[in-house]
């Protein structure tokens, strides 16, 4: 009984000097210590996300999606064919120059390889439009997001910005084919919106668009780095055409241009 007692006393006192002890300090990190920087592999994460290495990674992601897609969808057509292997090939020319600390080249090959994958993957949604289900129906017309051709339009006026102001004079060596791959991706593109196609005029229109990047960055690869430029942004001893005078009129196409909105269809594109 009396060790029952002095038990039960015990707990009690433990009890209460448990009650006027001070809490113990809250451990490091707390909800009110702000969290310490990202250091070490997570840095260096978000530093090649933005870097040659994001660029490379990118086109290696949708260009394993593309060869997957190939094969288990059958043989795509030869164009899109043709551009995804001349993607892989850029691919591995980023790798090449990433391992030769030539960080310039590897981010112009690396944007170069998955604006062209870009393109192929557009052009593949395009012609999958072609290829209709007949085990599966098609939804009711008007059914779907009500900005849809809004958007169709929007990124077909894009593409037609990008074209008509891209550098038509000298392309860079390998740049002319792709120029000309967006031209005829942009015309297919505005036919198919006029026809009323304007899922598949969209994905067109946004493969021309990708592929004008393509050409752009073929030219910064070989202009070289921007520190080996003059401030014209040319080499020097490169021709440089004079720059036209200050009172000349804005070209009529391109003041017709300005007045349109983007939900509006632009024009056809002007002869080469």
């Amino acid at each position: 009984m009396f060790k029952i007692a002095a038990v039960a006393s015990s707990v009690l006192v433990s009890l209460g000097l448990a009650a006027i002890a001070p809490p113990p300090p809250p451990p490091p990190g707390g909800p009110d210590e702000p969290r310490p920087k990202a250091k070490g592999k997570e840095a260096a994460k978000k530093k090649d996300d933005r870097g040659p290495a994001g660029d490379l990674t990118k086109a290696y992601d949708l260009l394993r999606r593309l060869r997957a897609d190939a094969t288990s969808n059958g043989r795509p057509e030869e164009r899109i064919r043709t551009w995804t292997e001349h993607a892989v090939t850029y691919y591995r020319d980023g790798l090449k120059a990433l391992d030769a600390k030539d960080e310039f080249l590897a981010h112009e090959y690396g944007a170069v390889a998955h604006d062209l994958a870009r393109a192929a993957d557009h052009a593949q949604k395009a012609a999958m439009f072609d290829r209709r289900d007949p085990d599966l129906p098609p939804p009711p017309e008007g059914v779907g997001p009500g900005d849809s051709g809004e958007r169709v339009r929007r990124d077909l006026n894009r593409a037609y910005d990008r074209i008509t102001e891209s550098p038509d004079r000298d392309p860079a060596p390998g740049a002319e084919v792709y120029l000309k791959a967006a031209r005829d991706l942009y015309t297919a593109a505005r036919r198919d919106v006029e026809a009323g196609r304007e899922e598949r005029g969209g994905e067109l229109a946004r493969a021309a668009e990708a592929m004008t990047h393509v050409a752009e960055h073929l030219g910064h690869a070989a202009a070289g780095p921007p520190e080996g430029r003059n401030r014209d942004g040319l080499r020097s001893g490169v021709r440089r055409e004079p720059p036209p005078p200050p009172d000349r009129p804005e070209p009529k196409e391109k003041a017709k241009r300005a007045e349109l909105r983007d939900s509006d269809l632009p024009p056809p594109l002007p002869p080469e």
